[in-house]
């Protein structure tokens, strides 16, 4: 199974504006579940702070969160497996959109701050 290097990361996904809009996109739907989501879900104020955050961006134009989704470990592997040299689109290209769901879902309360009862 190839392993990304961390330039590679940087270079195939944090740097290509395709992923960058997918885990743009990803973030928002994620946003939206955890605003329907139980109040009682553990660390539910920071869990829907991140998601008013990400629903009000302030610049469609960084890398944003994809930089946190890259270095995913399935991710990363994913997009090393599919890297093609001749295709630079080829590493992104490789990881499905459940993967990048499934990463951001799993990045969700690191990234908002709950810590792990």
């Amino acid at each position: 199974m190839p392993i990304s290097t961390l330039l590679d990361e940087h270079n195939r996904l944090v740097r290509n504006t395709t992923f960058a809009a997918r885990v743009r996109t990803a973030f928002t739907r994620v946003a939206r579940e955890v605003l329907a989501e139980d109040p009682q879900t553990p660390g539910n104020p920071l869990r829907v702070g991140l998601a008013r955050s990400i629903l009000n961006p302030g610049d469609f134009t960084s890398p944003g969160y994809a930089p946190t989704i890259a270095a995913d470990p399935i991710v990363s592997t994913t997009a090393a497996a599919g890297f093609l040299p001749t295709d630079p689109d080829s590493a992104q290209g490789a990881v499905t959109d459940a993967q990048i769901l499934d990463a951001v879902r799993a990045a969700w309360d690191v990234i908002a701050g709950v810590t792990p009862a």
